[in-house]
């Protein structure tokens, strides 16, 4: 089966300030089938949080939303970023 919706193999890709992309989400199909190759790029899509940008688009966000919404993903992000480093602290004891 000769379905290539290929991906590079690096972890980490370039976004650029918006967020976005440069190369298209790619997912290769070889001996595992396309089952493996759906569900790899479900998990890809999820990851890079296309769908929710696509959700979030689907009505026009004002300028005072927007802010709203960019300072709470950074407080989550901020409290996230700290649960992880507590965490990492107490496995050191």
């Amino acid at each position: 089966m000769a379905l290539d919706i290929g991906r590079e193999e690096s972890r980490w890709s370039s976004r650029s300030d918006n967020g976005t992309r440069h190369r298209p989400l790619e997912v290769k199909v070889d001996d595992r089938g396309v089952e493996s190759a759906i569900r790899l790029f479900k998990k890809l899509v999820l990851r890079d949080g296309i769908l929710k940008e696509l959700k979030r688009r689907a009505h026009y966000e004002k300028p005072g939303e927007k802010r709203r919404r960019k300072v709470r993903e950074a407080a989550r992000r901020l409290r996230r970023q700290a649960a992880r480093a507590s965490r990492r602290d107490q496995r050191e004891f």
